[in-house]
């Protein structure tokens, strides 16, 4: 049985239709080529399975909002300050790269981390955004298992999402 694409109902800015076209076919268009963005961005970075855990605790809940945590507008810069205070101000890092009971025990390798984000494309920090995003949304109803899923993956996404809309009714 063929499955429907669902249908989807999305606001974009009114400059944003503009410049990709005010219609469904020219909007059909630019989630395509944003696809295709992210397809080329994710074998450019290189994170650990820790990494990426410290970023998605990192940016729990950091999307509210059209342009939260400035990560469009500034990109590398906004987020290596999330990594910077997530460690200096929550010991972020000692739950992840280090031991959680002893302070201090995570900076080294949240230092680092925020070193490599700061080399980062706005590209790379786009892709970073929507698979914590995923994350997230995926999480809230136990699919993901952060210890072994590759959670981050375009492939882990693209799988879980078509095993659970198979699923579906």
């Amino acid at each position: 049985m063929a499955r429907r694409n669902p249908q989807l109902t999305i606001y974009p800015e009114a400059d944003d239709r503009r410049i990709v076209g005010d219609n469904t076919p020219a909007c059909n268009q630019a989630i395509a080529c944003w696809a295709r963005v992210l397809r080329a961005a994710e074998p450019t970075i290189e994170l650990s399975r820790e990494e990426w855990n410290f970023l998605a605790d990192v940016l729990n809940g950091s999307f509210e909002g059209d342009y939260a945590l400035g990560l469009y507008e500034h990109g590398a810069s906004a987020l290596a300050l999330e990594v910077h205070d997530a460690q200096a101000l929550n010991g972020t890092g000692d739950r992840w790269f280090g031991d959680e009971l002893l302070a201090g025990s995570g900076q080294a390798a949240a230092d680092a981390l925020e070193q490599k984000i700061q080399a980062m494309s706005w590209t790379q920090i786009q892709y970073i955004r929507t698979a914590t995003c995923f994350f997230w949304s995926d999480a809230g109803v136990g699919r993901i298992d952060h210890t072994k899923d590759a959670w981050w993956t375009i492939r882990y996404r693209l799988d879980s999402l078509r095993n659970n809309e198979e699923q579906s009714p």
